[in-house]
């Protein structure tokens, strides 16, 4: 339960929604505030390794709290001098809180439950977890404009700052578990789980459709807006559908475990599923597409939690973290390259055709290397 509230919190971000148009008040032209969009996913790709091994060989708990804190120093940051300045070395401080909790946070629920002999609930947390994450983002899509218009951006920024501190108080209640690796070398940590990553079937099958659906979920999320208004959507309309759509994804992560000991393979089932929907929902470019549309996220993050336990059952607790800090960066790297595939296409359509047979392609080929056992991964 306590995971569940800190990631609510660590999620309630109230400025998230109205921060492109706070650095626009603040007087930055649009080339500032792209290159601080950049700013934030640097530390995020530098330092996703190293803090995954900094969490295996120091503590996974202490890189959750420093995670907090360095999300408030950023709002704290934009609070003070909102000039391009301080929203560089806020974003800055974002994007190494990012990397700092990356892997650490599922790592530590994981061993936590293990040690307490319990790791079978882990698909049930993590589910509800991500849950109470995406209805702080809702709350935040719902909330957040109001708020900026009604008191202001500096009031806004002050209470996302109140929210992290909020979850750095919940996380001083999480139990740190030793993995007695504190005295491997850090390459050695990293070739370790680099090798359990790549030599082990399962694991490297998991991971391979892990970032597939997160990845695509992600990038897509960029293009909400577009696609929203291509669906005739009224511009006023807008941030209650995207706060809507986070509210299905909440829905998605609850129903994973009940989905996951029903359908064989269903971490990549549930994904060509919501592949196919994505692809249905440009067939039909009314409003009621978008029934298909919310039906891709659903399934995303419904796949996400169950290719998540999966993985977390196939990997060593010593390497944990460092393992889950690789896939993300691969995750990450792979946004990157997609990302400039789609800029070659001239319209939101297109974008959503391709991502769409992207999705459905991945899984079907991923799809070849998976056991072909009958029976669900055991939780043993």
């Amino acid at each position: 339960m306590r995971f569940i509230v800190y990631k609510g919190l660590k999620d309630l971000m109230l400025i998230y929604p109205v921060y492109t148009l706070f650095f626009e008040a603040a007087g930055l032209p649009l080339h500032q505030v792209s290159l601080l969009l950049a700013l934030w996913s640097l530390p995020v790709v530098v330092l996703e390794v190293p803090s995954g091994v900094l969490a295996d060989r120091w503590s996974r708990k202490s890189m959750i709290l420093l995670s907090c804190l360095l999300k408030a120093v950023c709002f704290l940051l934009w609070a003070i001098d909102p000039s391009f300045l301080f929203f560089a070395f806020g974003f800055l401080c974002w994007g190494v809180s990012e990397a700092f909790s990356s892997g650490a946070e599922e790592a530590l629920l994981f061993d936590s439950l293990k040690s307490k002999g319990e790791e079978g609930r882990f698909e049930h947390v993590y589910g509800r977890a991500m849950a109470a994450g995406s209805v702080a983002v809702a709350i935040s899509s719902f909330s957040g404009g109001y708020l900026a218009h009604r008191f202001g951006y500096r009031a806004v920024v002050l209470l996302s700052m109140l929210c992290s501190l909020l979850a750095f108080a919940v996380a001083l209640g999480f139990r740190d578990v030793k993995v007695h690796q504190q005295n491997q070398p850090s390459f050695a940590i990293v070739k370790q789980a680099f090798q359990h990553l790549v030599k082990k079937r399962d694991v490297f099958v998991f991971a391979a459709l892990l970032v597939i659906p997160f990845s695509l979920a992600d990038m897509l999320d960029e293009y909400d807006a577009l696609v929203a208004v291509s669906h005739q959507v009224p511009l006023s309309l807008v941030g209650i559908w995207v706060g809507g759509r986070y509210l299905l994804q909440a829905l998605g992560a609850v129903l994973a475990e009940h989905v996951s000991s029903r359908i064989l393979n269903a971490g990549r089932s549930v994904c060509l599923i919501g592949g196919f929907s994505l692809l249905v929902s440009r067939l039909i470019p009314s409003i009621s597409g978008l029934v298909f549309y919310f039906l891709f996220y659903l399934l995303l993050s419904a796949s996400s939690v169950i290719q998540e336990n999966r993985i977390q059952l196939s990997i060593e607790e010593q390497g944990r973290a460092t393992v889950q800090s690789l896939i993300s960066l691969a995750t990450n790297l792979h946004a990157l390259l997609v990302f400039a595939a789609l800029a070659m296409l001239a319209s939101v359509s297109a974008v959503v055709v391709s991502l769409a047979v992207y999705c459905i392609v991945g899984c079907m080929g991923i799809g070849w290397l998976l056991p072909r056992s009958k029976q669900p991964l055991s939780r043993s």
